[in-house]
């Protein structure tokens, strides 16, 4: 399921060396919070690692799907009501020698870090 322009927005995307920010602007509106939950959304974290991907995707600019994620934590809720602007910064990211690509992802709001996750992709293609 492709989230982007939908669930979220990208507001601005500014690259340095070997790292790419994304800021976003979540939906509160959008369908997945008024299951998730009623009155009080909180972004899933299937979600939050999806938009990791597209962000990946986006970054790259070629398809790219999961192929495992080897650690994520979360460290607080993400709330659209409360937070609808969201911060993923893309870091080491590397192909490994499968051919496969390694990345670091950090979910931060108002510099507060609130998830991080390490994503191992393949190309779509």
């Amino acid at each position: 399921m492709k989230l982007r322009n939908d669930f979220y927005t990208i507001l601005e995307k500014q690259e340095t060396d070997n790292k790419v920010s994304y800021i976003l602007q979540l939906n509160a509106d959008h369908l997945i919070y008024a299951a998730h939950f009623p009155g009080q959304p909180i972004t899933p974290g299937v979600c939050v690692v999806q938009i990791a991907v597209e962000l990946l995707t986006d970054y790259l600019q070629h398809p790219l799907e999961i192929r495992k994620v080897k650690n994520v934590k979360f460290l607080s809720v993400l709330s659209p009501v409360e937070h609808p602007t969201v911060t993923y910064e893309l870091s080491k990211i590397a192909e490994m020698p499968d051919g496969q690509l390694k990345a670091q992802v950090f979910v931060m709001v108002q510099e507060k870090e609130i998830a991080k996750l390490s994503l191992i992709v393949d190309n779509k293609e």
